[in-house]
């Protein structure tokens, strides 16, 4: 009945159908890509290739920490897979209202496909979004106590100390599938008697948790390498926006760039509209000034050169990415297996 829906024409008619929902949904957007065309061509073509660079490095260091966990847990990814699905989600997920959720959701159908079962691509969400903000945590900390940044350490200390207490927690259910599968079991019947439903119902879909935790049952110290690649992924970043900052004619303050990257970073994750436009711009522009020392007028055009590379330059690429590996590709293997 559904058979229509594997057709490679319904991919791309899919495809054609998100293109024109960003196109409409960036309509009143589009002078910023004038606006970041214009600094584009004003600023250092040299410090423009550094930031360049690293904006490749930071996707690259994305990709590693992914391999890092998935081969924690014994299943095979290779790094090339990695970079590529780590691009195409990058490009859902920042240019679409909704998009980090479909970003989440090809995750995890490609893990499960690399031989990943459920639990550890569930594990994989939740332990690589710890580490990333765990290394975010860290930044800040450095930008503070070595940086000379007028900010509190308690909040970020206190941060960094719930991080390490949910790790843990998570690194106790692998190491305790018993306990958990028991506790879990419990409550299900506890709601199904609160709600008069058998109290059976639904225990045989957890029925093998036990083994499935054991997969991730991963020391701590085999966190340390995703966590440094987690960290590194944001000095690029953080780097990458210092070379903009300089391309348009200006020396920051280190820290003040650090600190205005993490603080655009946090507000970028309501993402309200595609990319974060505007908020984030918002953000970032005032808190160069604020935290960076930086005239208005460079500050602008600092962070829409940043943007027009981490945003419109990855989205692009990943959407290429995408059409690639998930489109062309998807119709080339079926249409040899209807050869077969």
């Amino acid at each position: 009945m559904w058979s229509w829906l594997r057709s490679p024409w319904v991919r791309y008619g899919l495809v054609a159908i998100v293109l024109a929902c960003l196109a409409y949904a960036l309509r009143d957007n589009a002078h910023f890509l004038h606006e970041g065309w214009a600094a584009l061509k004003r600023a250092d073509n040299r410090y423009i290739a550094v930031a360049v660079i690293f904006t490749a490095v930071t996707m690259i260091f994305q990709a590693e920490m992914m391999v890092s966990l998935l081969h924690a847990t014994g299943v095979p990814c290779g790094r090339g897979r990695a970079n590529a699905l780590g691009l195409a989600a990058n490009s859902w997920s920042a240019t679409l209202p909704g998009g980090p959720a479909v970003a989440a959701a090809m995750i995890f159908r490609e893990q499960m496909a690399w031989g990943a079962s459920a639990v550890v691509a569930s594990w994989y969400m939740v332990v690589s979004g710890l580490l990333a903000a765990a290394g975010m945590a860290l930044l800040g900390l450095i930008a503070v106590f070595f940086l000379g940044a007028s900010v509190h350490p308690v909040t970020l200390g206190a941060s960094i100390a719930g991080l390490a207490a949910v790790l843990y927690a998570v690194s106790w259910a692998a190491r305790n599938p018993a306990a958990v599968e028991a506790w879990l079991l419990a409550a299900l019947r506890r709601f199904n008697r609160l709600v008069r439903a058998p109290e059976d119902r639904w225990t045989d879909k957890l029925s093998g948790l036990r083994t499935q935790l054991r997969a991730v049952d991963i020391p701590l110290s085999r966190l340390v390498m995703p966590l440094i690649w987690a960290t590194l992924k944001w000095v690029a970043e953080i780097v990458c926006l210092w070379a903009c900052v300089v391309a348009v004619g200006e020396r920051p303050d280190v820290a003040g760039v650090a600190l205005s990257f993490l603080a655009a970073k946090l507000v970028g994750q309501a993402q309200i509209t595609p990319g974060g436009l505007g908020p984030v711009d918002v953000m970032l522009t005032s808190t160069l000034v604020a935290l960076g020392s930086i005239p208005t007028s460079l500050a602008v055009a600092a962070a829409i050169v940043f943007r027009m590379l981490t945003f419109v330059l990855l989205a692009a690429v990943g959407w290429v990415v995408f059409l690639w590996c998930w489109v062309l590709r998807a119709r080339t293997s079926l249409e040899s297996k209807e050869k077969q």
